[in-house]
């Protein structure tokens, strides 16, 4: 194994294969400790042999060390030069370092660093350098090296034995490494290389055969957005369902739902992220992974998953602020502050706190959101690493319930509907939604080859709601029946554990390299017994051009008076094997075995009903093939089978319970990585079908039997690109044909499934001048369009929702303050976000062809004011 350094170029070589990356100094160097981890306990020193210094000795760079213990500043030095320093522990124990500011060459910046410490150095290569008692003498020396020394990465050196003479290696654990590194590039790119949720290792996403996209932390920033929504939009295959002021998170992912089912949060799954919607404040990067995931994921709906990425702490000291202005008298104030909480550095921080006062364009739908929370990382040793965090977050509003086809979708004898119109039940209604969440997770490196992780979350989430809205419309379409629904008095309160542990492992056999995955995941579900009264009548009406907001919803007769109890449980077992076949040609293979318990009460609340109860089983397999006939291009294929139980809960006349849901997904695509990986593109074809539906028995009302199946297939291309310094782009196509295939009502049959256009394509782009008179300023813009969709496959008749296009802009100011400012700030950023720039005005989605439509956004302006420290 050869490995070196040179400028911001990584090579490495192992039995005569050469990859070479391009990375900035600190990935570089984060990379050569994660393959001193996978290749051996013991490495030999760097091979000289074809390397060039990182850092010439005669080149000057800027270093900010401040003055700390002695290991430490070596620590950052390593980090700050990418130059390899070797010294024994005990050659630096006790002592303490003044540290060093300004631009130094190499040699000017060690001697400031080790001044006072009574000792030296000396260079023994171009890139390597050994500390040195002053008198000459050295101990056994331990080599430091970039990112690597631990500082970044969280790293210790490793303890040198008792009289030991042998040169040892800086050990860091593997997930940790990657992890830190994906948080520093997050925040400088568009571009990803790597994703772990498509096979839950540290797998390059050009060796995944699978279409997987990632919104890192920089597009989330720049196009300020305030809800998941705005950074999903950019992806294919996602077609937005999520509304601005409502409470929940909903999108549609190649044709399918993708709410409750579909979202995890740091690879755990996590029901409560899409009923109480999640703010991005905290969030790293988004991470979209296409098609039936049940391989790694258990039940799920087939069009995909999304993982919810948050941030960590990191080690060294960093704090932010920004304020948010925007029209309909949105407040909104966003802190972070990281760090390290020891001088060690082995013990980090993180904390991050939202809080958000906002109306919106529509009348009594608010968008008031507060939210904290608290990290810690424990580097416990070189080997094992320990975060627990947690999370409060809570928003109270109303809930968006809708309005007519007639004055949205469609014309009305009375005229257009004003985009303000609410119709639900004004000061009498509330849906406050409160989410706790705390969690660990714990890595633990046996070896070079094998490790541990293992992560559990316990959540628990509050509903208490009492909602309203439209049934149907009158002929004289501005009359509307409603209804009234929610829990008077109590409280519905859900709790939900998940656990996970994943055993990973590298060997080699028969010539090939393997990476091997074995798991387990606990999952537990329970509702607290909850009341729901559903009341009808014709004191509830509405005049939807004269809206008296006063009626009273409780003076209106109760029809139904229910409790909900209801439960599930999970086991599943995983076993996954990625195999290099040939240097270009590598094979994944992968199986779950799930097993799920269900249960349900639900009936009368005066009355105690019978507990329904399902066991299911599934079987999930996924194959999948990466040939890559040059290095920047990967032709891919797949494989897999998607699992969802039925409720216990739905009625079958031959009282046998229904089947689960399967899915089936075809897939192949191209991935390419360019201009030194500043440009990624995927294309993928698709071919996905789910079965087992159940459908409206035709024959006995109120039951349903299990015949249906519908199907999506198309194309996707997505793009992000970092061309020149201060240009991003990120830009997506999507063809989506999805359809009912079999049903037992042949009208259905062949019909466009709701809320999913044929086209949708979008465009953002933004350039930060780097000199002349204009540097610190930039500019950004782009479009979201899509083509008319279905509004659902129910209903009267087929309501189509007309397609649209809106523009977004953005302008931007950053400037680095001087040393010492009053502020203490080390740079001002100031920004202004105009989404919906035309202010078009259109409809977003439908959830019937009724009553159900909800309009966009109208124009909107986010004025931004942030400092980093």
């Amino acid at each position: 194994m050869q490995l070196s350094i040179a400028g911001s170029r990584c090579k490495t070589s192992r039995d005569g294969r050469e990859t070479v990356f391009t990375l900035n100094i600190r990935a570089c160097t984060m990379l050569v400790l994660g393959l001193w981890i996978m290749i051996g306990q013991a490495l030999p020193a760097f091979s000289e042999t074809g390397a060039a210094s990182s850092t010439s000795a005669g080149s000057k760079i800027n270093y900010d060390i401040a003055g700390q213990p002695l290991n430490t500043a070596l620590r950052d030095f390593a980090l700050a030069s990418g130059l390899q320093v070797s010294f024994h522990d005990d050659l630096a124990n006790g002592l303490t370092s003044p540290g060093v500011r300004g631009s130094y060459t190499a040699e000017e910046a060690l001697t400031q660093l080790l001044a006072g410490t009574g000792l030296g150095f000396r260079f023994t290569s171009a890139d390597t350098v050994t500390l040195e008692r002053s008198n000459g003498s050295s101990l056994a020396p331990v080599p430091l090296v970039g990112a690597a020394a631990g500082g970044a990465a969280g790293a210790g050196i490793s303890e040198a034995n008792s009289g030991s003479t042998a040169q040892k290696p800086v050990k860091v654990p593997e997930i940790l490494v990657k992890d830190v590194n994906q948080r520093d590039d997050d925040t400088k790119s568009y571009v990803a290389e790597d994703a772990s949720t498509a096979m839950r290792t540290d797998t390059p996403i050009r060796d995944t055969p699978q279409s997987i996209q990632v919104i890192t932390r920089k597009v989330i920033e720049e196009q300020r957005a305030i809800r998941l929504d705005t950074a999903l939009q950019n992806i294919s295959g996602i077609f937005s369902s999520a509304l601005s002021n409502d409470v929940n998170d909903d999108w549609f992912i190649r044709g399918f739902n993708a709410n409750n089912n579909n979202i995890v949060r740091n690879g755990l799954f996590d029901p409560f992220s899409a009923t109480n919607a999640s703010d991005p404040y905290n969030v790293q990067r988004l991470e979209v992974l296409k098609g039936p995931s049940s391989v790694l994921y258990g039940l799920g709906d087939p069009g995909g998953i999304i993982n919810i990425v948050t941030r960590k702490p990191l080690s060294e000291a960093a704090y932010s602020a920004n304020v948010i202005l925007g029209n309909y008298n949105l407040y909104r104030s966003e802190l972070d502050a990281t760090g390290p909480l020891n001088a060690s550095k082995t013990l980090l921080y993180r904390m991050t706190v939202v809080g958000q006062k906002a109306n919106s364009f529509m009348d009594f739908a608010d968008r008031n959101v507060v939210g904290i929370t608290p990290s810690v990382t424990w580097l416990m040793s070189h080997r094992t690493t320990l975060t627990v965090d947690g999370e409060y977050l809570k928003r109270w509003t109303q809930r968006v319930t809708g309005v007519p086809a007639e004055g949205s979708v469609l014309p009305n004898i009375n005229g257009p509907l004003p985009r303000n119109l609410f119709t639900g039940m004004g000061g009498f209604g509330r849906n406050d939604r409160t989410v706790y969440r705390i969690g660990y997770d714990l890595t633990h490196q046996f070896n070079n080859d094998w490790s541990i992780r293992n992560m559990y979350r316990y959540a628990i989430e509050d509903i208490n709601q009492v909602n309203g809205g439209p049934l149907a419309i009158d002929p004289d379409q501005r009359t509307i029946q409603r209804f009234w629904f929610g829990a008077e008095t109590s409280l519905a309160r859900s709790h939900y554990h998940s656990m996970i542990t994943n055993v990973i492992g590298h060997f080699k056999l028969l010539d090939m390299d393997h990476t091997l995955l074995t798991g387990v995941e606990l999952r537990q579900q329970r509702s607290n017994p909850s009341q729901q009264i559903l009341r009808l009548g014709s004191s509830l009406s509405f005049d939807l051009y004269a809206p008296d907001y006063s009626i009273n919803p409780y003076t209106a007769p109760i029809v139904s008076n229910s409790k909900f109890d209801q439960g599930l449980s999970l086991v599943g077992v995983y076993f996954q094997d990625q195999i290099a076949l040939l240097r270009n040609l590598k094979l994944v293979g992968g199986v779950r075995f799930d097993y799920v318990y269900q249960w349900g009460k639900n009936g009368p609340y005066l009355e105690n009903p019978p507990k329904q109860n399902s066991d299911d089983t599934g079987v999930s397999p996924r194959l999948g093939l990466v040939y890559q006939p040059i290095e920047p291009v990967s032709l891919y294929t797949s494989w897999m089978r998607g699992f969802l139980p039925n409720s216990p809960g739905a009625f079958n006349p031959t009282g046998a319970l229904f089947k689960p849901e399967r899915s089936t997904q075809y897939e192949v695509g191209i991935k390419t990585f360019f201009l030194q990986n500043r440009l990624s593109a995927t294309l993928a074809w698709y071919h996905l079908t789910r079965e087992n539906l159940t459908t409206q028995d035709p024959f006995i009302p109120g039951f349903s039997v299990q015949t249906g199946e519908q199907r999506s297939q198309g194309i996707e291309f997505d793009v992000t690109a970092s061309l020149i310094t201060g240009w991003n782009v990120i830009a997506s196509y999507t063809y989506t044909d999805a359809e009912v295939t079999k049903d037992n009502d042949p009208e259905l049959v062949h019909k466009r499934l709701g809320s999913v256009p044929y086209n949708k394509a979008t465009l953002w782009s933004t350039y930060h001048f780097q000199e002349g008179l204009l540097r610190g300023f930039g500019l950004g813009g782009g479009v979201i369009g899509y083509t008319s969709r279905n509004a659902s496959i129910f209903g009267p008749g087929e309501v189509n929702i007309p397609g649209y296009v809106i523009a977004n802009a953005a302008m931007y100011y950053n400037h680095d303050l001087q040393t010492g400012n009053w502020l203490g700030a080390k740079q001002i950023n100031v920004s202004v976000n105009l989404q919906n720039l035309l202010d078009q005005r259109y409809v977003t989605n439908g959830f019937n062809t009724t009553t159900g439509f909800f309009f966009g956004d109208p124009r909107t302006v986010l004025a931004t004011v942030g400092l980093r420290f």
